[in-house]
């Protein structure tokens, strides 16, 4: 009897173990499709029950500006960036906005480095000049309180620049997200923001003051620009 009852608690035992680990229906590999804006992180065995946990890793903020950030190959304005930042007056904040350091936020260091673009140094004006613009091309909310006022002091600094700058994207987007901008945050300090009929003329006058020489063609469309930036 006492043999009978040891052989009959091992095969119990088996079974109770068998029954433990074997697969179950709840327990069946997961598979799940990747988007393109996160990344998933899966197990082999999940229960059906439980969530898949999503983790959102950082993207490449530069993806759409079409940079290997080699400055010998990558060109901004006809010229490889190595002629830009090769030069001692080239800002640090403009070599670490293109190799990607430096990413453009809500704070007084993207100030800083948008205000570079009117410049009066003519070598590193299109460099900075291209950091404003691809600025504004991934602006959001938060960012585009920061670039209208550059954008409009450029206009106005340089009309004739400004415009041979906008005409070099025949999609016309450049000149559209640059309007965009100054509509959205390009009014001064103390200027009446209630009153775009005076903010047409403050603008139109400097750009118009700026551009000596300039064709007549050249005056209209400063007008229709700046109207464009304060439309009504």
């Amino acid at each position: 009897m006492l043999v009978k009852g040891i052989f009959s608690y091992f095969i119990f035992s088996f079974l109770l173990f068998a029954c433990n680990t074997a697969p179950s229906e709840d327990s069946a590999p997961v598979i799940v499709k990747e988007d393109s804006t996160t990344d998933i992180i899966m197990t082999d065995t999940l229960p059906k029950k439980d969530t898949v946990k999503i983790v959102n890793l950082p993207r490449d903020w530069q993806e759409s500006f079409g940079l290997i950030h080699d400055p010998q190959k990558d060109s901004i304005w006809f010229k490889p960036v190595q002629y830009y930042v090769t030069q001692k007056e080239c800002s640090q904040l403009a070599i670490d906005f293109y190799y990607g350091r430096l990413r453009p936020a809500d704070d007084s260091l993207t100030d800083e480095l948008l205000k570079l673009t009117t410049t009066d140094n003519k070598k590193l004006r299109p460099f900075y000049r291209w950091c404003l613009n691809k600025t504004i091309q991934v602006q959001d909310g938060a960012l585009a309180e920061h670039t209208g006022i550059p954008a409009r002091k450029y206009a106005e600094k340089y009309p004739k620049e400004f415009f041979e700058y906008m005409d070099i994207d025949t999609s016309e987007q450049k000149i559209m997200r640059w309007t965009n901008a100054i509509s959205y945050s390009g009014i001064y300090f103390k200027e009446d923001y209630k009153n775009p009929d005076k903010l047409k003329k403050s603008m139109m006058n400097v750009m118009n003051r700026n551009c000596t020489g300039c064709p007549p063609e050249l005056t209209n469309r400063i007008e229709k620009f700046v109207n464009s930036c304060f439309n009504n």
